[in-house]
Parts: structure tokens; sequence; C-alpha cells
């Protein structure tokens, strides 16, 4: 995926939390990327078409989430609450990758981690303007 698709997605993403989308603890079963659950519904962040979800009258078919339903119903995160989810998601990613970064000697592990570094950051700023 591009950083521009990347950027994409995670726009995509933001905003459908700020409609009343929840965060996920659970990872995609598939590629591991994270999951929200939008009006009763659990798509991939990574796989899933976010944008039909914004734009249910576009001319692209409505997508099929290959989780289904989430079995539990409890009550609807408030933003506050999937701010948090979110901030704690990150900023324990975050960890993980510093560890990773300081144990390898390659250029391009390092690069590559990085890069995640830099998008988790980027969206945790992004997630500290929102909420002020």
């Amino acid at each position: 995926m591009s950083q521009a698709q990347n950027k994409s997605k995670m726009a995509l993403t933001a905003e459908l939390i700020r409609r009343g989308a929840s965060i996920l603890q659970e990872p995609c079963p598939r590629c591991g990327s994270v999951q929200i659950k939008y009006r009763g519904k659990v798509y991939c962040t990574n796989e899933d078409d976010l944008e039909a979800l914004l734009n249910p009258e576009s001319p692209r078919e409505t997508p099929a989430p290959a989780r289904g339903k989430v079995e539990d119903q409890k009550e609807p995160k408030t933003v506050s609450q999937t701010e948090d989810s979110l901030r704690k998601l990150l900023e324990d990613k975050l960890n993980n990758l510093s560890k990773q970064l300081d144990s390898t000697n390659d250029l391009d592990e390092q690069g590559r981690i990085l890069n995640l570094i830099s998008k988790y950051l980027e969206t945790l700023e992004k997630i500290k303007r929102s909420s002020t």
C-alpha cells in the first residue's frame, strides 16, 4: 500500500470514529490490522472499503464485512473512550516497535520500523488535536 493510500485509509478511519465507530482490541484475523465496529458490523481498516461506508449513495457496492457482527453487544464507546483506546493501542505498538528497532541491524527493517513509528506518532498527534 502506498503512503498516500495509507494516509487516505487513516483519514477514513478517523472520520468513521468521529461518526461513532469503535476501535476493537482484536486485530483482523486475516491481516492483523486494526478493526472497527460501525453500525453493528466489524470492518478491517486495511481490507474493507471504508469510503463506501461514508458515502452510501456512491455507485460502489456497500462492503460486506468478512467478520460479521460482534457477538457481545456492549454499549457503544464515547468518542473520548475510543480515542483513549486508540491512544493506548498506538502507544503499545510504539513500545513494541522501539524494541524491534533496538534489536535489528538490518537497514531495510529499520526503515520499515521507522516508517511505522512515524505513522503512529502522526496518528497520535491527530488524536491529540481532535480532542482539544
